[in-house]
């Protein structure tokens, strides 16, 4: 049994073998001119036509300023009529309204603090007008008392001093002479009584007395002049020192508190205007969670933008618990009778050959033996990321719009373009056609004597699998195909 089982192996690798070294004859294929058509086959979607007035479509969204949590309670479904004025959404306010009750209280205490920094402010004011007028005329008053002390004050002083000495030495001098006087008087009479010698001792004493008031006057002198004027000089000197630099520092640190309590009204006016904003944009934020429809229509899932019906998005937000994102569309109010336009996209290739004036047919997925008669409107003349064109299609006359009149938003249908349509094209199979590395186009032509031809060829346009021959190839030639 083991060797039948190798043989029979052997024999089967080498039949396969045998079997691939036969070549496949190609296929011979008559170039004939005939019927050429061209045409664009797209997918499209019913869509509502964005209109103005009462036949606008009306986005449903929320943008708040400052309330980010938006939860929904509850929803009118998708599908749903609604009047204009009709509630849409319930939403989660408690939040919300808490946290409006507490601000506006917060409001009242904030006022007052601004009130009172007005009325602080007024009173700085008047102060610091005051301070830098008493400091100026205190420092003018020192400054006048400086100058009387070094005019007037203090040569005084010195003369008085002076005088003083003098008295003192004068009075000691009459005294003296006074004693002087005596002491003849009563030398010459020869006898001096007990009066006399009274007198004589109470003038003595008054002379001793006259010597030590010179003394005194004269120590004083010499401490005014050698000590007390010096230290009187320093103290009027530091004194002027320090009072320019006070007053210098009241006249720059008494505008600057002003100008600091000026900042901090300043500040709180802002926070009063950043605090009043807040409190209408919570407010505001308030009124928008009410989310009434703006007219009458048709509730529908999602958003109509790009030329698509987008759903998917609103569909994880729009349910029980669902925190709205702002800006986003939930939903969107469609008039009950909006028109319809059929939204397709075309590729880069249907894009070159596309022409808003060609021929194009429309049939719905609903009923595709009725073929409707379109026009198209190129949307954008440039592509969206996904490298695409939109156009649209509605129909072209009254009787293409009463076949659509049942058609509905969301309604699939096959659209069919015309681009290219004559009789007598010369075309090939466009697996006959080689590209070759230099650009150019070539095929296999069967010659008289049996044995194919490399010809190249010049070629136009495409028709599914056929591709017109410009030059290169005659009616009636034969060609090769694989």
């Amino acid at each position: 049994m083991k060797p039948f089982k190798s043989n029979s192996l052997v024999f089967t690798v080498a039949g396969a073998l045998a079997l691939s070294s036969i070549s496949i004859p190609a296929a011979e294929h008559t170039v004939k001119s005939g019927p050429f058509e061209q045409t664009i086959q797209l997918q499209a979607t019913g869509m509502p036509i964005v209109e103005l007035g009462e036949n606008a479509i009306h986005p449903i969204s929320i943008k708040p300023e400052v309330w980010s949590v938006v939860k929904i309670e509850k929803f009118l479904p998708h599908g749903s009529s609604v009047k204009k004025g009709e509630k849409l959404f319930w939403i989660d306010t408690e939040a919300l309204d808490k946290k409006i009750e507490a601000f506006t209280k917060e409001r009242v205490k904030q006022r007052l603090v601004l009130n009172k920094a007005e009325i602080d402010l007024a009173s700085k004011k008047a102060a610091t007008a005051e301070s830098l007028a008493k400091a100026k005329l205190d420092y003018e008053r020192f400054q006048e008392n400086y100058d009387y002390y070094k005019k007037v004050t203090k040569p005084q002083q010195a003369i008085d001093t002076e005088y003083k000495v003098k008295r003192a030495k004068d009075y000691l001098s009459y005294t003296q002479e006074e004693l002087d006087q005596l002491l003849k008087m009563y030398d010459e009479d020869g006898l001096t009584e007990e009066t006399e010698e009274i007198i004589i001792t109470r003038s003595k004493h008054s002379l001793a007395d006259s010597q030590r008031n010179v003394e005194k006057e004269e120590r004083v002198a010499h401490y005014k002049k050698s000590i007390a004027t010096p230290r009187n000089d320093a103290d009027w000197s530091i004194s002027a020192v320090t009072k320019k630099r006070v007053y210098e520092l009241t006249q720059k640190k008494l505008p600057i508190d002003l100008k600091l309590k000026e900042l901090d009204l300043a500040k709180l006016k802002s926070d009063d205007e950043k605090a009043e904003k807040q409190l209408n944009d919570l407010k505001a934020d308030r009124a928008l969670m009410e989310f009434k429809a703006p007219a009458d229509g048709v509730l529908y899932l999602g958003e109509f933008q790009g030329g698509k019906w987008l759903t998917e998005e609103a569909n994880k937000i729009v349910r029980k618990g669902g925190v709205i994102p702002a800006s986003m569309t939930l939903m969107t109010i469609v008039p009950v009778d909006a028109k319809l336009k059929f939204n397709a996209f075309l590729s880069e290739k249907q894009k070159r050959i596309f022409n808003v004036d060609q021929t194009g047919s429309l049939r719905l997925n609903s009923n595709r033996w009725v073929s409707i008669s379109v026009e198209a409107e190129l949307v954008n003349e440039h592509p969206n990321f996904s490298h695409q064109w939109l156009v649209s299609f509605t129909a072209k006359d009254d009787v293409g719009a009463a076949a659509l009149a049942g058609a509905m938003i969301g309604s699939k249908a096959e659209v069919s373009i015309v681009t290219a349509s004559e009789d007598n094209v010369l075309s090939v199979p466009t697996n006959a056609v080689k590209s070759n590395p230099d650009g150019t186009y070539s095929v296999k032509v069967m010659m008289a004597e049996g044995d194919p031809k490399v010809t190249n060829v010049e070629l136009g346009r495409q028709a599914g699998d056929k591709l017109e021959v410009l030059s290169g190839l005659e009616n009636g030639q034969v060609i090769l195909t694989p």
